[in-house]
């Protein structure tokens, strides 16, 4: 006892002779925090990168004189020699892009190669610049860049579902500051839900995530958005071929606001093209809406109001058959910031998030509704604790109460009706731990309760990273992951009636879980950056549409329960400054899933079949050229192979509790054949005008230059009879020809 409180003491006395340095990294233009910068002590080995506030500490540091380097991508680097006593540092830091002096303080604008302090594999973090890098459809998207990505498939120009290593999209957890989206595409696909100008970063997670994640099987896709000028009124926009968008921010009161619109202007188009098709009605829109504001109470204090609503709607009416759709999101946030202590950092977020989709059908034979309602209310807390140089812990819980109303049917006659509440209550703990200056682990435990059928999952993360040589390191990881909610989709002759349907599990539905094995490396060749990796998923708890039941108000009934896997290998070449940046990215994999009662072999069992996003090979080429001082060239070049499909052998008929009946398309084997390769290649130009009070970047950008007829899917003419059974024609549904199209983007 004596000799382990002389243990203590000494500790203690070692403790008070060092300093902890800490404060905020924001951006000396607007005040904006500033996530992921690198901040160390250079030639120590000793640092890490700024959390989501923009916030870091270097704790425990002996007394002497070091250099505090501070580097992100986009700026210049800051250095600053510090004189380290007993006393805690408190530095608060602005990066630019120009040089300049602060008092005896200068920040250097040169580009100095940024340490990464990342233990976590399969990360990527994307800056504003970088999100508007790719050429667009129709204006810059942050989930079209973010398809360009290794790891990262997609179905088709019109989708932005992100089909991560063998994961659908309702397997991502996709956050907007923190708080559950549900839906994150309008116009099917052709637009996402964050307009680029609002998107501050985004950070994607492609596996191995960490235990502060949870809920979904396979990916992290985290939106920040910006926090608003502090400085003066800013004013930016743009207007391209199908969409309007305006954002206006500025300093109030110990912070700033901003707000953010957006909305198609289709409807003279909408009425040209109803004429033309001789429709009784024809119409759509969409629109974005997000205001928020961030407020600095105190150093230690920072308080933060956001909301956003968004809304597709569309109308068709032609003769005796006619649909109506509507589908969106609403969300609203309170996130409270305090540091306790220069070592600990708390973060605390109550969210609300709405997602709504309904779907009216009628035709001559029959009229159906469809209709999906998510409500998710959550209360989450995070704490950072830097224990020393060699540890740094964070733990935190989300209490989240979920609830889910969905109808399917014939209007006179709903034949699935499920309406469910449920808690879900979760806790993790992790710790970044330096064994040494070559070796990091991230061990990470995190606890699930979900009261709907009583399941309580434990899922076990451990990521590492050991520095091979100055340039290269080695990362791994290896972790279990449970998901208590699931997207159905629900389709007739090939054609979803709605783009989401969420349901949640319970006793007749058990949690769908998964294992990610992942081994890689990263290095710097010839001044790029280059990540390569290897990764294996195995899946339990998959589920597809059980047609054959028609009539229940349990989930479990109407569901197949299945398995799969996918493994593949994903390699990212970067390149981040000068005049030329961009990225290739290169992935090959195999998605597989096996379900009950298809796709059965002679036995009566079931095969594994190919998923429908399964693509063998994947090549994207990202690339941005300043070739003059207002003039840059961007393009994107896209190969893909083939995606499975099920061919069309000849129609049939059902009966239904009405005593109609449906007439559909008689399936071959389940995504046995392949759609031909998919090739595109985009191009844009764009030129800065700058004026004395304000900027205009116009821009000409071509899709699909070289006019490739890449192939969606095909529509079967099942002409006659159908006892006859036999398929008449197949036509191709082609994707985007060859699109031009300009805009122009403002700032004043």
């Amino acid at each position: 006892m004596k000799h382990l409180f002389i243990l203590l003491l000494l500790v203690l006395a070692v403790r008070a002779q060092a300093a902890d340095i800490s404060g905020f990294v924001r951006d000396t233009a607007d005040g904006e925090s500033l996530p992921f910068a690198s901040v160390y002590l250079k030639d120590q080995n000793w640092g890490g990168i700024t959390n989501e506030s923009g916030y870091y500490a270097i704790v425990g540091v002996p007394p002497g004189r070091y250099i505090l380097v501070v580097s992100m991508v986009g700026y210049a680097v800051y250095r600053e020699e510090l004189v380290v006593a007993d006393e805690d540092i408190l530095r608060d830091i602005r990066l630019g892009e120009e040089a300049i002096q602060v008092e005896d303080t200068v920040i250097e604008a040169d580009r100095e190669e940024v340490e990464s302090f990342d233990i976590s594999p399969s990360r990527t973090i994307l800056q504003m610049r970088e999100l508007k890098t790719a050429p667009a459809a129709i204006e810059a998207d942050p989930i079209r860049t973010i398809q360009t990505l290794p790891g990262v498939a997609t179905l088709s120009d019109f989708s932005v579902g992100l089909y991560v290593r063998g994961g659908t999209p309702d397997q991502n957890l996709i956050l907007l500051d923190g708080t559950d989206v549900y839906n994150a595409s309008h116009m099917f696909g052709l637009f996402s839900t964050f307009p680029a100008d609002a998107a501050k970063s985004t950070e994607l997670l492609r596996g191995g995530y960490p235990a502060k994640y949870g809920g979904r099987l396979s990916s992290v896709l985290n939106v920040i958005t910006n926090e608003g000028n502090k400085q003066e009124v800013e004013v930016d926009g743009g207007l391209s071929l199908l969409a309007s968008r305006m954002t206006v921010q500025g300093p109030a009161l110990k912070g700033s606001w901003l707000v953010s619109a957006r909305r198609t202007h289709l409807d003279p188009l909408m009425a040209l093209a109803r004429d033309a098709l001789e429709a009784k009605a024809l119409g759509y829109n969409f629109y974005d809406l997000q205001g928020k504001t961030h407020q600095i109470l105190s150093h230690a204090d920072q308080l933060t109001i956001a909301a956003y609503t968004g809304r597709d709607n569309l109308l068709y009416r032609f003769d005796e058959l006619g649909f109506d759709l509507e589908w969106g999101n609403r969300t609203v946030s309170s996130k409270w910031t305090h540091v306790f202590d220069s070592n600990l950092f708390g973060n605390f977020l109550v969210t609300g998030s709405h997602f709504k989709a309904e779907t009216n059908f009628d035709s001559e034979d029959i009229e159906l509704l469809e209709q999906n309602r998510l409500t998710d209310v959550s209360f989450k807390g995070d704490l950072n604790y830097f224990a020393g140089k060699n540890h740094a812990v964070e733990l935190g819980f989300n209490i989240k109460r979920q609830s889910i109303d969905y109808k399917f049917g014939e209007k006179d006659r709903i034949w699935f009706d499920i309406d469910v509440e449920a808690l879900h209550n979760s806790f993790y703990v992790q710790d970044t731990w330096s064994l040494g200056p070559l070796l990091s682990l991230q061990p990470g435990l995190r606890f699930n309760h979900f009261d709907n059928g009583g399941y309580t999952g434990v899922s076990p993360r451990l990521a590492a990273r050991y520095q091979l040589t100055d340039a290269t390191a080695l990362k791994g990881a290896v972790g279990r992951y449970h998901q208590y909610i699931f997207r159905l989709a629900r389709e007739f002759q090939g054609i979803s009636l709605l783009s989401n349907v969420w349901a949640l599990a319970d006793s007749t539905a058990e949690p769908s879980s998964s294992i990610h094995y992942i081994a890689g490396f990263e290095t710097k060749l010839f001044g790029l950056d280059l990540e390569a990796e290897t990764y294996f998923k195995d899946y339990d708890g998959l589920y597809e549409i059980n047609y054959d039941e028609q009539d229940s108000d349990k989930i479990g009934d109407i569901l197949r329960r299945g398995d799969g896997r996918a493994y593949g290998f994903d390699l990212l070449l970067r390149k981040r400054a000068g005049k030329q940046t961009g990225w290739l990215s290169f992935s090959t994999g195999v998605s597989e899933r096996r379900i009950d009662n298809l796709n059965l072999d002679s036995n009566g069992n079931a095969r594994h079949f190919k998923s429908k996003f399964d693509r063998n090979v994947s090549i994207n080429l990202v690339h941005s050229w300043r070739f003059r001082e207002k003039w840059t060239l961007n393009s994107r070049g896209a190969y893909a192979s083939g995606q499975p499909y099920t061919q069309i052998l000849g129609r049939g008929e059902i009966s239904l509790p009405s005593g109609n009946t449906w007439t559909f398309n008689e399936q071959g084997e389940l995504n046995a054949v392949r759609l031909p390769s998919y090739q595109r290649v985009d191009v844009s130009i764009q030129r800065v005008f700058a004026f004395r009070t304000w900027e205009m970047r116009a821009y000409v950008q071509i899709v699909n230059v070289l006019n490739r007829k890449n192939i969606f899917n095909y529509f079967w003419d099942l002409e006659g009879d159908p006892e006859d059974r036999k398929p008449n024609k197949r036509r191709d549904i082609p994707m985007l020809p060859i699109l031009p199209s300009f805009g122009f983007d403002f700032n004043f």
